[in-house]
């Protein structure tokens, strides 16, 4: 230490010592020194670090603004894949809310049994007819009219591609047991309304008569089953024939992508028809009885073979059968009763003439029918596609 510390020292000692020595014992001359010299270490580390302080600050200024800055990145190199590596190509996210354009969904056209039931809608028409007619149309559950509108089959499926499913729908008019049916496919507007897309199929004259169920596959296609020939009459859909027949949505309608197109001929159906001549009797014998002769010619007009035919003459009481080609019949002539020939078979398109010979003791003039029917069995049915021609007219006098 220096003397003039010494002096600042014992100067600063000794005032401090007039104004406090009364109440604190003094610490002396080295306690004091000791205190001086941290001070001093303290305000030198202060300095020392503000120095460093003003050196580095310009310093890493200075860098900074000399440094060069780093290059922008380039295009990626791929490396080619070696011939067992395999690349995924990259899936664009998806757009946001705010980037993706809005498309309005497609209206839900799945129509249960009894949201339909509860509707009224717009039907295309029917086959033609007086009864069943088409517009707007509550359709039933159970028939309990003639011409009531029944529900007779459902579907589901995505028919016109728009992403959201319809609903197909077999209706049935009902006319005691027999009447049209057609297949619609059902939507709804956007405001929720039930709403008739198009009609698939219906039912037609001479075919098919009868339309059974519906289907709808997985590419849209809605598939129909019908039948040939329709129920009643006598005649049952088990002899029927029936196909699956496929419908495509073409944007304006449906038009037919699969299946048949037609029928073949039914094995069960013929087509028969019959002429017969007038009988003109001859003068009375020796007993009061007159003999004629009608001339019948049957014909099958369809392509399917009559196995067995049933001609009946239909004649004033007491006529009977008396020569002729009787004998062609099975069995002969008949001895009594009835003028029914038997006879068969009769092959697509072929016709056979008989000369009956008759006799009756009534001399009384009249009309007589000639009537023809196709004769099958239980097992193997066989009807008459066309009756209105199964009969014919002939006088006798």
């Amino acid at each position: 230490m220096t003397e003039l510390d010494d002096i600042l020292v014992s100067g600063e000692f000794a005032a401090f010592r007039e104004a406090y020595a009364p109440a604190v014992h003094p610490a002396g001359t080295t306690a004091v020194r000791e205190t001086v010299r941290r001070r001093r270490r303290r305000t030198a580390v202060v300095t020392a670090a503000a120095v460093v302080l003003a050196v580095a600050i310009p310093v890493g200024a200075n860098a900074a603004l000399n440094r060069r800055p780093d290059p922008r990145p380039g295009p990626a190199q791929t490396a080619t894949p070696s011939p067992s590596e395999t690349t995924a190509s990259p899936t664009p996210p998806p757009p946001t809310p705010s980037t993706a354009s809005p498309t309005a969904a497609a209206p839900d056209g799945r129509i249960t049994r009894s949201q339909l039931l509860a509707a009224r809608i717009d039907l295309p028409d029917w086959r033609p007819g007086p009864v069943c007619t088409a517009g707007p149309t509550r359709v039933a559950g159970t028939y309990r009219n003639e011409g009531d509108v029944l529900l007779d089959g459902l579907a589901y499926g995505d028919v016109d591609g728009d992403g959201a499913v319809e609903t197909v729908a077999l209706l049935r008019c009902l006319i005691f047991q027999s009447g049209p049916s057609q297949v619609v496919v059902l939507d709804r507007d956007s405001d929720g309304r039930i709403v008739v897309l198009d009609q698939v199929a219906r039912s037609e004259t001479p075919g098919p008569q009868w339309l059974l169920a519906v289907q709808v596959t997985g590419q849209g296609t809605v598939r129909v089953e019908m039948a040939d020939i329709g129920p009643g009459g006598g005649w049952s859909l088990d002899w029927s024939q029936r196909q699956w027949r496929g419908y495509r949505w073409t944007g304006k309608g449906f038009t037919q992508v699969d299946g048949p197109t037609s029928f073949g001929p039914n094995r069960h159906l013929v087509d028969l028809t019959v002429t017969a001549g007038d009988v003109a009797w001859g003068p009375k014998d020796a007993d009061g009885i007159r003999t004629g002769t009608s001339t019948v010619t049957v014909r099958n007009l369809s392509k399917v073979p009559a196995r067995l035919v049933e001609l009946h003459l239909r004649m004033q009481v007491g006529t009977t059968a008396d020569g002729g080609d009787w004998s062609a019949c099975q069995g002969g002539p008949p001895p009594k009763g009835p003028i029914t020939c038997r006879f068969g078979p009769l092959g697509p398109g072929e016709q056979r003439t008989f000369r009956f010979g008759l006799r009756n003791s009534n001399t009384a003039s009249g009309t007589g029918i000639a009537e023809v029917t196709p004769i099958g069995t239980d097992a193997d049915p066989l009807f008459d596609s066309a009756q209105e021609n199964d009969e014919d007219r002939y006088t006798y006098r």
